[in-house]
């Protein structure tokens, strides 16, 4: 009997560490079970923020990127149109010095032109290449005002000699000295060409706003 006993309080004895241990090792995955939910949740919620973030981030560089090319599509018409006007300006200008042969004061211009482009050649032999339509201007009007002006300078000229340019110029000449390389074009296209930068600033001097200035 005795021994049945012993016996019994072994048995109760390992039942009993055993649910102990049982319980330790259950409170133990618990606790391993709530540490790992809160790393996770912890790490879903800096996830979930970091997405958040990257969505505004983007939605912000979208934002802008829109912007951008809204004011760069602003900026092209607005060169655009300034281009338009210059050109309108440019072609009115045009029209207005083809016109200018028929003005009055087209020989004195003319002679102008010419004694410029005699100021910086050497010499006192010129040949005067112009519009066919202007040689025989040249001649009864143009190269005696311009011996007259050379004269009032100090300087004699011999000889000028009026040749036909083989195509047509809306006005002016080019000057050379006979059987020379180097021409002064001194025509109202080479003019124009020349003097490109300046008349565009004219031009937006006097039409465009400071904001529309900026190239």
């Amino acid at each position: 009997m005795a021994e049945k006993d012993s016996v019994d309080k072994i048995r109760d004895q390992i039942i009993e560490d055993g649910a102990k241990e049982v319980k330790s090792i259950i409170d133990k995955a618990r606790r391993t079970a709530a540490e790992i939910m809160a790393k996770a949740e912890d790490e879903a919620k800096k996830v979930g923020e970091r997405i958040v973030e990257e969505a505004a981030e983007k939605g912000d560089l979208a934002k802008k990127r829109t912007l951008s090319s809204v004011n760069l599509e602003v900026k092209r018409i607005r060169l655009r149109a300034r281009e338009e006007v210059v050109t309108a300006v440019k072609d009115a200008v045009q029209g207005e010095i083809e016109a200018s042969r028929k003005r009055a004061d087209y020989p004195k211009v003319l002679a102008g032109l010419v004694a410029e482009a005699l100021r910086v050649l050497d010499g006192d032999e010129f040949v005067v290449n112009a519009d066919k339509r202007d040689v025989g201007l040249l001649e009864s009007a143009v190269f005696p005002a311009v011996r007259d002006l050379m004269k009032s300078e100090g300087r004699a000229v011999k000889c000028l000699e009026g040749k036909a340019l083989p195509g047509p110029t809306a006005g002016g000449a080019q000057v050379g000295v006979p059987g020379g390389n180097v021409v002064y074009d001194n025509t109202f296209e080479s003019r124009m060409y020349r003097f490109r930068d300046d008349i565009r600033a004219i031009i937006f001097e006097g039409i465009f706003s400071s904001e529309d200035r900026i190239e």
